[in-house]
């Protein structure tokens, strides 16, 4: 075999940064997440209690209560990596009315002895993506159709930790 005298370099790989240290930092910053929300969850339901029992009405139908604190506390908060510093003077539970939803079953019996069924509801037209498929199992639909149909997303990725 003849050779050509034409030297083939090989392509060097590039170097594969340490990812230990920031993997590290990343469980270390989970874990204290992870375990300063519960802690937080618990103490809210404590104080949610207190507030509860001997907290002092606040509001004109008495269902908000408060209690100040003797002297006013420091926080400051992170969002969006800019640290804000506020004073909290006390807290408060307030009441959050509850939403109102219709009641579909006994909607669709009032409008239907009222004979309001056409006048009160819509017809909505739906695509059945499982028909079309069936249509296109069956021929109807020829499959380079049924493909212009269809849009491709791009891919979107997600960050997961390899576990053993």
């Amino acid at each position: 075999m003849a050779t050509t005298g034409r030297t083939v370099r090989r392509r060097r790989r590039p170097a594969v940064p340490d990812i230990a240290p920031h993997v590290q930092e990343y469980l270390l910053n989970r874990s204290m997440r992870e375990r300063s929300s519960y802690h937080e969850g618990d103490i809210k339901v404590t104080l949610m209690e207190i507030l509860a029992t001997v907290g002092e009405p606040d509001g004109d139908e008495g269902q908000h209560r408060k209690l100040l604190l003797e002297a006013p506390l420091e926080f400051t908060t992170y969002k969006a990596g800019k640290a804000k510093v506020t004073t909290v003077t006390g807290i408060q539970r307030q009441e959050r009315k509850g939403s109102m939803a219709l009641n579909e079953d006994r909607t669709m019996a009032y409008l239907t002895k009222r004979k309001l069924l056409p006048s009160c509801t819509t017809t909505v037209t739906v695509i059945n993506e499982d028909a079309i498929l069936a249509a296109n199992f069956e021929g109807t639909i020829p499959d380079d159709d049924l493909k212009a149909l269809y849009d491709e997303q791009e891919p979107t990725y997600a960050f997961y930790l390899i576990e053993e």
